[in-house]
């Protein structure tokens, strides 16, 4: 018998660990390599625990509860809900997932299972037979006890909890309960594991058990910034460097898990207090933007950073285009981190290109901001892009990512927030696209932890009047969830229209809440200004003048449809030494006018086109990455601050023109667009004060070319005319605005009348945007009257269905209306329209740079409908200066003027 029953011990101890003990992390290579369940659960708890020891972070989940702190009583009741997010896999039909098919012998196997999902039968009590001894073995009596509403904010915290993958469990979830799972399984008992649990629990965090400690809050929002925050913690805790697998139970596992979430959070910047310890003085404006003679700040950066309140939750920058917004955001920042009032910084911008352009800019910021040995790794927040500091990675499978320069261990977990979309804003500091951070407020997965993440940093929105409607219901959600929880936000605008900046600052009222200003009283409103909230909606503070007033002579050519005309009144301007921008309000419209311009080029001209390595080209949203950076530093380099002095130059372009590049023109041509978007455009005309500009060239001038057309009424449907021409009615789809636009600039072209910028801005705004100039327009024509119907019309039907997208914070986890609809695809979809990223094999070379390769290209959204990220990729074939391929039954050309249907 002692022999028979060695034999048995041996054979034991021979078969693998996962079908003895609940596990909850498995080699994917190794299924036998397992850590255990109860060991993970220390290791989120732990997490939790240590992300509660980081001030801000604690203080912002406290605002959202209503409370000034979190005492420790509470933090640790947190911690306790955080560890049982996994509780769900001690079920058997999970726990089994990994076995191999002799492993179970001759025992029916008992089925897959989830621990989610599978859960919400025992929750519900519609499997009543495990709700009792589930609840039993927990000991859940003693939970309900946590609140002061009979258990219900206890409940609603674990639904919270059990949400953690992503998206809010449903708990009207009519999935077929399966009994079986929750028996005992051969040496698996999932009672036994839970009533260890709970045990472990108690021993683990003993103030949340203690008699008297403070109630749950049971604020809906609190409930939702816990889920954040429970999620990042379980993404930190179920990273196996920091935290190794351990097959082996030990009751004093806590201590290794609690060792262990500190260095984490310390690794990878999430724990700022020694970097905060450290920081030096901060340098003064010059030094920390190493500004040439030691140049001090502005009107509207010395009011941002030092006379506006730091305090402010929300401030709105409105200034003219040059006068250093950007520095103004980094500076206030600076001071409010310097003051701890935020850990770090997401800058938010309104296309990939804008945001690739800023990071850069941030990121030598942060090295002049922060002492050596101390300074955080910026990231660049645009999908398809590994980018911290000054390195790029690249992803390999089972999620890993190699990064260029080889990082040791260390490096590494620094960039951790950067190697997944997802993990973009745990990032101190990041610069992005705005879609990043409004994904925060939209039913996407993971929105939790986005919010969550981004609480702790000041949001700056740049460009923010370039938001529609859709996108502006969004980010005043995203606002009104990052002020409830005590975050800071800043918005910056060339000019925003009164009623656009009342809407910003109007939480939370709903929009036809908010107080109306009459047109004059706009026109009136100081200019450039600083705007914070008030009592009664808004205080705008003049900052004073930047030192950019100019006098623009504006004057319009009816040749919008004749790209020869253009050609010519460019190569005119720079045969005589002007610097010309051409910007056409669509992608074809810029490449028919480059090519008309080279036709036009006379062989004894001389090299008046723009070139990139000697390639004449022109600068769209077209260009694959590679190119697009080149380009970039092409433009400012041959037209930029630092141009050279001699000789003409045409650039053609798009809107990529008119964000974030340094531009710096003697004459700007440019397709009709609302004003405020021709504002922005004219911000690149005589951007910088110059000595060496010709003689000509002395005053800057703006061409607006125009349909041949007195009036855009042929342009409404009424009329039978075509929406999309040019871009009016298509790009720009509200025509009232351009038309009031075009009125505005043929009466001071006929005027004679010079444009002052920017004293003029914010009269020229309100007089092509304000609703009673609209209706002015309207009267009683009825084909503007159809026209602003449909256009309104558009504008409410966007908002509803931005509404219907967006997360309802104000709603427990107990209520179905805070489950997530099946519409994340058509979310991101409207979000972006950034179509497909197709994956080129074998890379092709640049159209500039033979030596450069192209592994990746976007195919915009309208240019890919019908496709997928699974269509089949024709590979690609050499062209004259380019490339082709095929993706499905659809043919692209790539070359020096961008990406193209074949």
């Amino acid at each position: 018998m002692r022999q028979e029953r060695n034999t048995e011990m041996m054979d034991r101890k021979s078969r693998p660990s996962y079908t003895q003990y609940h596990w909850a992390k498995s080699d994917r290579k190794d299924p036998a390599r397992i850590h255990l369940l109860e060991h993970h659960l220390a290791d989120v708890g732990a997490c939790f625990e240590a992300l509660m020891r980081q001030p801000t972070i604690r203080k912002r989940l406290a605002t959202t509860g209503s409370l000034n702190d979190l005492d420790e009583s509470l933090v640790a009741r947190l911690s306790v809900f955080a560890a049982l997010h996994d509780i769900g896999k001690v079920n058997v039909g999970f726990q089994t997932q990994v076995w191999r098919d002799d492993d179970f012998g001759e025992k029916r196997k008992p089925g897959r299972a989830g621990h989610t999902a599978d859960v919400v039968p025992v929750l519900t009590g519609d499997d009543y037979t495990t709700f009792r001894w589930f609840s039993s073995a927990l000991g859940w009596d003693d939970f309900l006890t946590w609140d002061d509403r009979g258990g219900e904010t206890v409940c609603a915290m674990l639904v919270a909890t059990l949400s953690h993958h992503g998206r809010p469990l449903q708990l009207e979830n009519r999935l077929r309960k399966n009994p079986a799972i929750w028996r005992p399984f051969g040496e698996l008992n999932p009672e036994d594991c839970v009533r260890r649990i709970g045990r472990l629990m108690r021993r683990w965090f003993p103030a949340a058990f203690a008699p008297g400690a403070t109630p749950l809050p049971s604020d809906p929002n609190f409930q939702h910034m816990f889920l954040g925050l429970c999620t990042l913690a379980d993404w930190i805790g179920s990273d196996e460097r920091h935290f190794g697998y351990c097959d082996q139970s030990t009751d004093d596992y806590i201590h290794t898990a609690r060792k262990n979430a500190k260095r984490a959070l310390r690794a990878i910047g999430l724990d700022i207090q020694e970097q905060s310890s450290a920081f030096s003085p901060l340098p003064d404006f010059a030094a920390l933007f190493e500004i040439d003679g030691g140049k001090p700040p502005n009107a509207i950066q010395n009011h941002a950073a030092l006379e506006t309140p730091l305090e402010e939750s929300v401030v709105i920058i409105e200034s003219e285009t040059g006068s250093g917004k950007t520095e103004a955001a980094l500076w206030r920042f600076a001071k409010m981190y310097q003051k701890g009032l935020v850990d770090g910084l997401y800058f938010a911008l309104p296309t990939r290109v804008s945001a690739s352009q800023m990071y850069d800019r941030v990121n030598h910021f942060t090295k002049q901001m922060f002492p050596d040995g101390h300074q955080p790794i910026p990231v660049l927040a645009v999908p398809g892009y590994i980018r911290a500091g000054d390195f790029t990675g690249k992803h390999l499978p089972d999620y890993q990512v190699m990064w260029e320069d080889r990082a040791n261990y260390e490096s590494r977990t620094r960039r951790w927030a950067a190697e997944s979309a997802k993990r973009f804003l745990a990032a101190q500091i990041a610069v992005g696209t705005v879609d990043q951070a409004m994904m925060g407020a939209l039913q996407v997965c993971h929105s939790h932890m986005r919010t969550a993440c981004l609480a702790r940093n000041l949001l700056v929105v740049d460009e923010v009047h370039a938001s529609d409607p859709y996108m502006r219901v969004i980010i005043e959600q995203l606002l009104n969830a990052h002020v409830g929880a005590g975050g800071y936000a800043l918005l910056m605008s060339a000019t925003l229209g009164s009623e656009a900046r009342r809407r910003w600052l109007s939480r939370p009222r709903r929009a036809d809440q908010v107080p109306t200003i009459a047109l004059n009283d706009a026109i009136d409103t100081p200019y450039p200004s600083i705007t914070t909230r008030s009592a009664s909606g808004e205080r705008v503070v003049a900052s004073g003048e930047n030192d950019q007033n100019k006098r623009v002579r504006v004057h319009t050519q009816p040749t919008m449809h004749q790209s020869a005309q253009v050609a010519e009144c460019a190569l005119e301007a720079a045969r005589s030494g002007g610097k010309v921008i051409i910007i056409r309000n669509t992608v074809a419209n810029a490449v028919d006018t480059h090519q008309a311009i080279e036709q036009a080029t006379h062989p004894n001209d001389p090299d008046l086109l723009f070139t990139c390595n000697g390639v004449p080209t022109l600068h769209t949203g077209r260009f694959a990455a590679e190119d697009r950076k080149m380009l970039d530093e092409e433009v400012q380099t041959q037209i930029g601050k630092y141009r050279p002095p001699d000789g003409g130059r045409v650039v053609v372009g798009t809107q990529t023109l008119e964000q974030s590049l340094d531009i710096d023109a003697d004459l700007l041509i440019t397709d009709l667009c609302p004003m405020d978007v021709l504002l922005q455009r004219i911000g690149r005309l005589h951007r910088h004060p110059r000595d060496d500009r010709l003689s000509g060239y002395a005053e800057p001038r703006c061409i607006v070319l125009m349909p041949p057309t007195d009036d855009l009424s042929s342009l409404l449907s009424s009329k039978g005319g075509a929406p999309n021409s040019n871009g009016l009615g298509s790009v720009y789809p509200d025509l009232r605005v351009l038309e009031l636009t075009r009125r505005l600039i043929v009466e001071y072209s006929r005027s004679g009348e010079p444009w002052n910028i920017p004293e003029m801005n914010r009269e020229l705004v309100e007089r092509t945007t304000h609703s009673d100039a609209l209706d002015m327009l309207v009267g009683a024509n009825e084909d503007w009257i159809e026209h602003r119907n449909k256009v309104d019309g558009g504008m409410i039907a966007d908002g509803i269905t931005a509404k219907l997208a967006v997360v309802r914070r104000d709603t427990s986890f107990l209520d179905n209306d805070v489950v997530f609809a099946d519409v994340e695809e058509k979310i991101r979809t409207r979000l972006g329209d950034e179509g497909i990223k197709v994956d080129l094999c074998p890379p092709p070379p640049s159209p500039f740079d033979a030596a450069k390769k192209i592994d990746t290209i976007r195919i915009p959204g309208h240019m890919s409908i019908g496709l997928s990220v699974d269509t089949p990729i024709t590979p690609n074939v050499s062209a004259d200066g380019g490339f082709t391929f095929a993706v499905g039954e659809k043919r692209f050309v790539y070359d020096r003027w961008g990406l193209r249907r074949d």
